[in-house]
């Protein structure tokens, strides 16, 4: 008993030691002594878990998805590892895995579909987290990917309707009118849509004008978003933060993006918008 305890204690010592190095963001020497304590310790889920994590955050699906099921093995009450080992199944295409970790935690997800779809719904993503951070609205297909309904900045390399993967933990809020909404960071790109981003110019200085446009788009199915007034970057994506667009004002010109996949679309949009609106439009860059 007494060499039981003495294991026991140094294998905590050591994962707290990991635990030091983990925070610090020093990830060499954080996996390496997670690694030691599994060797002494191979019953317990803590070292595991976090190593699943470690994974995730470098998408690396692989041993992500190996860590995550060894935590649920000694733990099956650990959601953080469920939770991980269901992004990784998805990014993995591990289809009967996903469902499973993603039954776990409750989601209702039919079994007769090889895929775990879900009721498309609304969803705040936060795009290129860790480099230039831009929030977007989705639409979640399932519990970790959704493609995205606005049309991003040129710069994030995004376009309208590109199907990506997201962590399902919320990072943050977005305030609307007063209301939280839940912000889901992307992990990575799955697949690329055939749609090109169109920034238009239009001159008028009625925001109804605009409105009538974004109406027209979304009976097209096309993608639209006015960018004269939005403002979706944050400083920084631990904190809450507000990203409320700057209050809607009368311009002499807006500036708005179309999300379509031929130019021809664009310009057909655009003159049945000059009828309705008696105005016109400026220069059309295609990006």
């Amino acid at each position: 008993m007494e060499r039981d305890y003495r294991q026991n204690d140094a294998s905590e010592h050591l994962f707290l030691q990991a635990l030091a190095y983990d925070r610090a963001g020093d990830v060499y020497n954080a996996v390496k002594l997670y690694k030691r304590v599994i060797r002494m310790a191979p019953d317990w889920s803590a070292p595991f878990s976090f190593l699943s994590f470690i994974y995730k955050q470098r998408n690396e699906w692989q041993p992500s998805l190996h860590y995550s099921q060894k935590a649920v093995e000694n733990n099956p009450f650990d959601e953080a590892a469920w939770r991980n080992l269901g992004i990784a199944a998805t990014a993995l295409k591990r289809w009967e895995l996903a469902k499973k970790a993603w039954h776990q935690l409750g989601f209702k997800i039919s079994k007769n579909k090889k895929k775990p779809l879900l009721n498309p719904s609304p969803i705040i993503l936060r795009l290129n987290p860790k480099t230039k951070p831009e929030i977007v609205l989705g639409k979640r297909i399932d519990p970790a990917r959704a493609r995205i309904q606005s049309v991003p900045q040129p710069s994030s390399k995004h376009g309208f309707q590109d199907l990506i993967l997201f962590d399902n933990k919320p990072n943050g809020f977005h305030i609307i009118d007063g209301k939280k909404f839940p912000v889901y960071d992307e992990l990575e790109m799955i697949r690329p849509s055939l749609y090109f981003t169109f920034a238009v110019e239009l001159l008028t200085d009625s925001l109804e004008d605009v409105l009538i446009l974004e109406k027209l788009c979304h009976e097209s199915n096309l993608g639209f978003d006015n960018w004269s007034n939005a403002y979706r970057m944050t400083q920084s994506a631990k904190e809450s933060f507000n990203i409320l667009a700057s209050p809607v004002t009368e311009k002499e010109q807006f500036l708005v993006a179309i999300g379509a996949e031929k130019n021809v679309d664009v310009l057909e949009i655009l003159e049945a918008w000059k009828v309705i609106a008696l105005k016109n439009f400026g220069s059309i860059q295609r990006f």
